[in-house]
């Protein structure tokens, strides 16, 4: 396993991570998951031993690889680092990448066995520049399987691949990891990834653990609001808490619906996903204004009173249409004060 414990971290004066403690197991991929700068990638580097710690120690199969005053060599840690850009040598040929980091010695059918386990047989004497981006992410991949090491730390490496190619590699990564036994541990900042791959997810904010967990629990019970704005698209409304009602521009709707209290008489902003209501037709309701194809399901765009629109995610078929007057009627506990959590979270 890989183990992270009470990791701080600075770049001079700058805090970067804060008492951060993670552990990554065999066989299973843990995505770490936050927004950009909230500390994913230094994480990494700190795994890898690309930068000392500062405090707190990194342990690989509870041997300390990383400890104040202690600091593994990375080619002696038995960590492999696959980067967002693949970062292949555009001198040498596939093979020749591949076996970068092998000694001289080392038979050639460890390179051969990669191809083939990369699905990059007859490609072994191109170049990168002759390389598709999804060819060249595996050839990273294989390069760093090759010198088999118990750790493989992914920094958002399919981040500018399309749509198809990014579900092929996640396939072949989840696929990969489940049978060389591997730690696996990958960033990225796409929910798509995390729902895909993850069998623990990881969420920082700020360089600190908001919340870990199973991708379900995460998408289903978020328990800070950069969580809740990881997934599902959310979108924000104004609204306040009056009693055992939330006023709303879209209905007065019932404080069953938030997912964390909120105070009485308080002003908040909402985060709420598509997903996460209902709508009926209802003559007193208001406009839909526009149907989105959302895969097997319909966005309804509805317009309130004051112009503000929101968006709700309903199953086809159905009986709703551009003109339709609807009442919405959020879900129980899905509904986020992206105010009241902020402050819960700094206090």
């Amino acid at each position: 396993m890989l183990r992270f414990d009470s990791i701080h971290f600075a770049y001079e004066r700058t805090p970067v991570l804060r008492d951060v403690g993670l552990t990554a197991r065999a066989g299973a991929i843990t995505c770490v998951v936050g927004p950009s700068g909230c500390g994913k990638s230094t994480l990494l580097r700190l795994a890898a031993g690309l930068l000392p710690v500062q405090q707190g120690e990194i342990h690989v199969d509870d041997q300390p690889v990383s400890a104040p005053g202690l600091h593994v060599p990375p080619e002696q840690r038995s960590v492999g680092l696959v980067f967002q850009e693949g970062a292949l040598f555009p001198h040498l040929t596939v093979a020749q990448n591949i076996g970068f980091g092998l000694d001289k010695n080392a038979p050639g059918a460890r390179i051969a066995e990669l191809i083939e386990l990369t699905d990059l047989a007859g490609l072994e004497q191109r170049h990168p520049h002759e390389l598709s981006g999804g060819q060249r992410q595996r050839v990273a991949l294989a390069r760093a399987l090759a010198p088999k090491p118990r750790v493989l730390l992914f920094d958002e490496p399919y981040a500018n691949l399309d749509q198809a190619l990014r579900r092929q590699l996640r396939d072949a990564t989840r696929q990969l990891v489940a049978e060389l036994d591997m730690v696996a541990v990958f960033v990225t900042h796409d929910s798509d990834d995390v729902t895909a791959l993850a069998d623990t997810v990881v969420a920082l904010d700020d360089g600190a653990v908001v919340q870990e967990g199973s991708p379900r629990e995460l998408f289903d019970h978020p328990t800070h609001a950069s969580v809740a704005r990881l997934f599902g698209q959310t979108q924000r409304i104004r609204a306040r808490r009056s009693g055992d009602v939330i006023q709303t521009a879209f209905g007065d709707w019932p404080t069953d619906c938030l997912a964390v209290e909120a105070p009485d008489h308080s002003e908040l902003e909402l985060l709420v996903r598509p997903d996460g209501m209902r709508v009926a037709a209802h003559p007193d309701g208001l406009p839909v204004t526009e149907l989105r194809i959302a895969g097997a399901d319909d966005l309804v765009c509805i317009q309130a009173d004051d112009k503000s629109v929101l968006r709700v995610r309903v199953g086809r078929p159905h009986e709703i249409d551009v003109g339709t007057r609807v009442q919405v009627r959020p879900l129980r506990a899905r509904t986020f004060p992206d105010n009241v959590a902020n402050k819960t979270h700094s206090q």
